[in-house]
């Protein structure tokens, strides 16, 4: 940290810094500390998202509040270099730099150091995620491989949302939304402190819209539901022990239904239901600062279909235990060790129609050298050891899938040099994993018959970048400029995407090649005359696949065609009590996406569009505030992806304390 001096709040923020991801941390302290946003996921130590050895952007809940918002994805559409897919009203995909399509799966999302992807197909629908924003503290988008830092199949990056912590943080509040789709959407969050150890906070929501009424190029895949709607209930209790312990342990349950575009690019309804229980134990011991965590998530996928056809289901069993210490060795040497087991099954409830699960061991080791008080070091590896597993359906010959073995290993360094004051350099290499989802070691297993093993390897991402980070003072204007080169080997293409009851895959997945990307990112953000304040970024990417196989295995997978090169995000905000407004303008380059013709993916051309949303706000008196917000500005609807228009919306919003 630069040469900043120690200091007793610095003490005790490094003493409750106990694990990556971890909870109990007050990040109100942190950004007073540091007077900004700061973050301990990436070494465990409180850090200046400038000084970490990966490329991070912090949203804070005051950008939450402003972004006008009713969703996460929402939020996300406005980062830097992240790209987000809108398919329906309530259906996005999310992932850094380009490689996005329908049901992206090189994303890991965590909720307080838990994932909440679908493991079934390894990626994330987002209605399922049981958090309120009025309860988001904020929000890490971390860019490129970081596997050995968070965790499995961060290979496009993480996006790790960080929730307020009951026994720092007044996280209080109820919000009213309605606009057109017919929205009405109603959350609220509570905290509860009972003496003073034990603090409590529980939040709910339940939302209902109607989907986009625009034209479907897309397959219908069963019946489409006329509205959407989402269920969610989250509770979280944090209970102070002696010895410097602390245990948390929450709960989670969410319901959706929605209209949606599948991995095969067909339009369909489906239905989830998410479950969640958590309990994590840390602690400042004379071993160093330990946590032992551990996990279930619970995952329901249907898919609705014409009366009288048996409806396609899913059910996913995420089983996670995990332990970490950190501790340091010497006053410039800080050491992280980590374990963690992982049981991942999926099935179609019915015995007889089969199921694939894996177990996995990882360990893995950080260590962060001071070298002196400008320049430090880290770095971390990881390695995974996953055996899958697989019994197949009755009517199959065989019941006894092949065998598929993997091992990996995972890494990340990074050399941040704080040449002075206002600038600071990081040089960045990093490899993660991709694993092959379970749909598609079933779909894979099927069409092999448990004759023989299993040729389905994992895809390894590589990324090599190099940072600079700028403050102009005397314009209070902040620079950052990126370059990167990545490349990813053994690329995975989609399978059917379900398991058939049948035994029979509509097309196996393989490896079909590799792809290389060469990315230029400037973003910078200020503020003048105090009340306004501005951002703005311009990425610059090029990808160009190489496919080894042909035919319609590669019509499913498509990266170089379907990344805009240019993508343009500014936003414009202006604040004099009680009113604040924000102005947000995306403009992207023309590209293409997939649409299925039969039984091909074919790529259509999507022309360059700008979409601008908005938000305009009064508040009423210090705990409750109006506002009026709106997405998709510019036109009635709009053609964004190789799905249905996009259509405007807006809406109007009440709410009451954070």
């Amino acid at each position: 940290m630069k040469t900043m001096k120690p200091t007793a709040l610095m003490c005790t923020l490094i003493l409750t810094a106990s694990a990556s991801h971890a909870q109990s941390m007050d990040y109100g302290a942190i950004a007073q500390l540091f007077g900004e946003p700061g973050t301990t996921s990436a070494t465990g130590s409180p850090q200046r998202a400038t000084d970490v050895p990966t490329n991070m952007v912090i949203v804070t809940a005051d950008d939450i509040a402003r972004s006008g918002a009713r969703d996460i994805p929402g939020i996300l559409r406005h980062v830097e270099g992240l790209d987000v897919l809108q398919w329906a009203s309530d259906d996005f995909d999310a992932s850094a730099r380009g490689y996005n399509q329908a049901y992206s799966a090189r994303t890991l999302v965590l909720v307080d150091g838990r994932q909440v992807y679908a493991d079934s197909f390894g990626f994330t629908p987002w209605s399922t995620v049981p958090v309120e924003l009025s309860s988001i503290r904020q929000i890490e988008i971390v860019k490129g491989p970081n596997a050995a830092l968070f965790g499995f199949n961060a290979v496009a990056g993480v996006i790790n949302i960080i929730t307020k912590n009951p026994r720092y943080d007044d996280s209080t509040s109820l919000t009213a939304r309605y606009g057109s789709q017919n929205l009405s959407d109603t959350s609220a969050v509570g905290r509860l402190a009972i003496g003073k150890d034990v603090f409590v906070r529980l939040s709910g929501d339940y939302r209902l819209d109607k989907p986009f009424g625009t034209s479907n190029p897309l397959p219908l895949d069963g019946d489409l539901h006329t509205h959407n709607e989402r269920a969610a209930l989250d509770a979280d209790a944090v209970i102070v022990l002696p010895a410097d312990l602390e245990l948390e342990i929450g709960g989670t349950y969410s319901e959706a239904k929605q209209n949606e575009v599948s991995a095969g690019y067909k339009l369909q309804t489906s239905e989830y239901q998410t479950k969640s229980l958590l309990a994590r134990l840390t602690g400042d011991t004379d071993f160093g600062l330990f946590k032992l965590n551990a996990y279930n998530n619970w995952f329901d996928w249907t898919r609705a279909v014409a009366p009288g056809i048996i409806a396609p289901k899913l059910k996913n069993t995420v089983t996670v235990v995990q332990a970490e210490d950190v501790f340091t060795v010497a006053s410039d040497h800080t050491i992280r060790i980590a374990g963690e087991y992982r049981h991942n099954e999926v099935g179609t409830r019915n015995p007889d129609d089969g199921w694939v699960s894996f177990d996995a061991g990882s360990a893995s080791a950080m260590w962060n050298w001071q070298i002196v008080p400008q320049v430090a070091f880290t770095t971390a590896l990881r390695f995974d050891s996953i055996a899958y597993n697989s019994v197949l359906p009755k009517v199959l010959p065989s019941r006894n899938g092949p065998a598929l073995h993997i091992d990996e290993w995972n890494f990340n360094s990074g050399l941040v040099w704080n040449a002075d004051s206002q600038d600071t350099f990081r040089l960045l290499a990093a490899r993660g994993v991709q694993l092959p989802n379970l749909v598609q070691v079933w779909d894979a297993a099927a069409s092999q018959g448990g004759s023989k093993l299993l040729q389905l390897a994992p895809s390894t991402v590589t990324n090599f970048e190099a940072l600079w980070n700028h403050h102009f003072a005397w314009m209070d204007t902040r620079l950052q400029v990126a370059v990167y080169h990545q490349d990813t080997y053994d690329v995975i293409s989609t399978g059917s995407g379900t398991i058939e009851p049948t035994g029979m895959p509509g097309l196996a997945p393989i490896n079909v090649g590799s792809s290389r990307a060469d990315g230029l990112e400037i973003s910078s953000e200020g503020r003048f005359d105090e009340q306004w304040r501005w951002s703005a970024s311009y990425r610059l990417e090029v990808i160009n696949d190489k496919y080894t196989h042909g035919g319609s295995r590669t019509d499913l997978i498509n990266y170089q065609d379907t990344t805009p090169q240019h993508v343009v995000k500014t936003n414009l905000g202006w604040d004099s009590e009680p009113w604040s407004a924000d102005v947000f303008l995306q403009f992207q380059s023309d590209t293409q996406g997939l649409r299925r013709i039969g039984p091909f993916r074919i790529p259509v051309p999507i022309g360059s569009f700008a979409t601008v949303d908005a938000r305009l706000s009064y508040r009423l008196t210090d705990s409750i505030t109006v506002a009026l917000s709106g997405q998709n500005l510019l036109l009635g609807t709009q053609q964004q992806t190789s799905g249905p228009e996009v259509e405007r919306q807006f809406f109007v919003s009440l709410s009451y304390g954070g």
